[in-house]
């Protein structure tokens, strides 16, 4: 007997996966976080897995995803660094790119740094744009910068220098220094972190991973206790912003690699239902407790891309495309200045959660709007841990009906409608930049409330088709056991693309896929691997580039091979391309990963017949209450076709079929919805 276990911890829940992989029996789990103690939602799932019947000692794979990071960022509670900068360069990160977040808005104030002005300190170096020193360092300046940043009560050092992607020899000396004069403060380097061009984004993506370095460290150390307590011995992977998994020790300094992880996999573990399915082109829906996340797939493949925001900071690495709004299950409705109806971007989370959990809450919130709708409370929440009250929810939700002139369900049915334009708004950008039409995508909703709103969004998006996958609240948890162990490697070139660079720029791939197997073999020994290939490019003169994927073979074929890659790419993203321009390497790329063991998909033979409803319920749509069938997730068999409106329970979720849609449960045992 041998068991995997994936898990994923929310804004409201711990989602687990526990799979028994000898007799392909799955066991899925939500249990409420615990953000004021990290890591004890981990060890009360555990513990209901050994009541379901985990064998601890059989645990092969523990692979985990956690928000740690992220809400460190959002909620600024992370270390308080100290920044050292070449000199003159100390306003790097209020001159950031010198733009505002809002550039509509007469009243909006750009974010204060994670490191204020007073925390930035001068070092006397200097290294010219090709890497060769003009300045050495000064120890001088670092032993002050180091005493300020004792006297400052500094926890950690930043050091991040002019040109240091080129070379990180200075970088490297004041590190060292550092650690010599103050070995209790923690460092880390830029070129370290990540040695790409633009000074900002590196600093600023070097500056977030030291500033939840403290709180990451520590999380995992307590992870890693109870898995030892619970008699696991498997070693502890993370989930990575990349859809990959590293070890728990890497995750240790690389700690911006997992600031996107449940995000990630979440979309990892829906690519593996679209294949399965053989859906092509599908737009994944991700609703959690505090967001709804969206990304495509092609072929169960995501998107990649980088300079994803964290709360109000950029993020240089590169992550699965994922695009979010704040409207999700614990966002709060309220009523603007103006007395206009606004869903979010604040959200009650799990403490105190949902006015109608009864754990505190007071504000009305999309879970809340829901209930009084009555597509909520028609069976489990969360897998038995909540039972929601309507009385609570009635009370958070009658300000705002009472402002607006209306019934509390009329209010409730607004905070929902309310709740969707806002994640229209980001749909229709992703859209547009893909240059697709949503009449081509199969949407497929999946978080604790995902399925609930998943076809209202289809309907007003334009999208004629549903696949809710058969565990969609802890498909994140799911996408964990899925992903593969992956190391990324990158390094800024600025070579043009031509045949007299080509030499060079071959050696700098070997050596970049020769680093990233090397890391892979460290992190979990040897075994086969695959290695992608990309390159950074644009025309020159343009400011930002292109990612390229290279085939293995364009190597051997050469540069015109490449070049050619580039036109089609930039023909297809911008609808133009220019074969006779100069064309310019900026960076290039390599990711070695190790494939996940693959997931059990059991098919049963789809018999079509309609599916009975258990009861009759009613439900708030469209300006009044209508009577709608009620189905129990578990009771619908392959082939059971019904209509809505109707509303499908299951443990980990709700399932919302509006009227004009119909739903059958295909032979992997995912519910297709489509409109009339």
């Amino acid at each position: 007997m041998a068991w995997r276990i994936g898990v994923d911890i929310g804004g409201t829940f711990a989602d687990l996966v526990a799979l028994d992989t000898e007799a392909g029996r799955m066991t899925t789990l939500k249990v409420l976080t615990t953000p004021r103690e990290p890591g004890q939602d981990v060890a009360a799932g555990l513990r209901r897995l050994v009541e379901a019947g985990l064998v601890p000692e059989a645990v092969e794979r523990f692979v985990h995803g956690t928000t740690v990071g992220v809400n460190t960022i959002i909620q600024r509670r992370g270390a308080r660094l100290a920044l050292l900068t070449t000199a003159g360069f100390t306003d790097m990160l209020e001159l950031a790119r010198l733009r505002m977040p809002d550039p509509y808005s007469l009243f909006c104030e750009r974010p204060e740094p994670l490191v204020p002005r007073e925390r930035v300190f001068p070092v006397t170096e200097r290294m010219d744009a090709e890497g060769s020193t003009l300045t050495p360092p000064d120890r001088a300046s670092v032993a002050a910068a180091v005493a300020a940043a004792r006297a400052a009560g500094c926890a950690g050092v930043v050091v991040s220098f002019l040109h240091a992607w080129r070379n990180p020899a200075h970088e490297e000396a004041v590190a060292a220094m550092v650690a010599e004069l103050a070995p209790e403060l923690f460092v880390f380097r830029g070129s370290e972190v990540w040695p790409a061009i633009r000074e900002y984004e590196r600093t600023t993506t070097s500056v977030l991973n030291a500033y939840v370095h403290p709180r990451i460290d520590a999380y995992l150390e307590r992870v890693e206790a109870q898995l030892a307590a619970a008699a696991i011995a498997a070693p502890l992977l993370l989930t990575t912003s990349a859809g990959g998994t590293m070890t728990a020790q890497r995750g240790r300094r690389d700690c911006v690699g997992m600031l996107l992880s449940g995000t990630a996999s979440g979309v990892v573990g829906a690519g593996v239902v679209a294949k399965a399915a053989g859906t092509h082109a599908v737009l994944t829906l991700d609703i959690g407790g505090t967001s709804a996340d969206v990304a495509l797939l092609t072929d169960g493949q995501p998107a990649f891309g980088s300079g994803h925001a964290i709360g109000e900071f950029p993020l240089a690495i590169p992550t699965v495309a994922v695009v979010s709004s704040g409207q999700g299950g614990g966002s709060i409705a309220r009523l603007d200045a103006q007395g206009v109806l606004q869903v979010g971007p604040e959200s009650a989370g799990s403490t105190p959660g949902p006015a109608c959990f009864g754990r505190g809450g007071t504000q009305c919130t999309v879970t809340d709007a829901a209930l009084l709708c009555g597509i909520l409370g028609q069976g489990e929440l969360g897998f038995g841990a909540i039972a929601p009250d309507p009385a609570r929810a009635e009370a958070a939700i009658a300000p705002i009906a009472a402002a607006l002139g209306v019934e509390a369900a009329s209010a409730a049915e607004g905070v929902l409608r309310v709740a969707i334009s806002g994640m229209l708004i980001e749909i229709d950008k992703l859209l547009a930049r893909a240059g697709m039409h949503a009449s081509e995508l199969t949407l497929m909703p999946f978080g604790g409330a995902g399925p609930m709103l998943g076809a209202l969004l289809a309907e007003t998006a334009g999208i004629r088709r549903v696949l809710v996958p058969p565990v969609p609240g802890t498909l994140c948890a799911l996408g964990a056991l899925a992903a593969d162990l992956r190391r990324d490697t990158m390094r800024t070139v600025l070579q043009p693309l031509e045949a007299g660079s080509w030499p060079a720029l071959r050696q700098v791939f070997h050596e970049l896929t020769e680093e990233a197997n090397a890391a892979l073999a460290e992190m979990s020994g040897g075994g086969a691997a695959e290695t992608a290939l990309g390159a950074d490019l644009r025309y020159r003169g343009q400011s930002y580039e292109l990612t390229v994927p290279v085939p293995a073979a364009v190597l051997d074929q050469g540069v015109e091979a490449l070049l050619a890659l580039f036109h089609a790419a930039h023909a297809e993203s911008f609808g133009h391309s220019d074969p006779e321009a100069p064309v310019e390497v900026v960076s290039l790329r390599a990711a070695a990963r190790r494939p996940a063991p693959p997931l059990p998909m059991p098919r049963q033979a789809a018999v079509p017949h309609a599916a009975a409803p258990e009861s009759r319920i009613e439900l708030r749509l469209d300006g009044a209450w209508k009577t709608a069938a009620l189905h129990r997730r578990a009771a619908l068999r392959p082939g059971g076709r019904f209509a809505g409106p109707a509303i499908v329970t299951q443990a980990d979720c709700t399932v919302l079929v509006p009227a004009g849609w119909t739903a059958v449960t295909d032979e992997l045992g995912n519910l297709v919805m489509e409109h009339a």
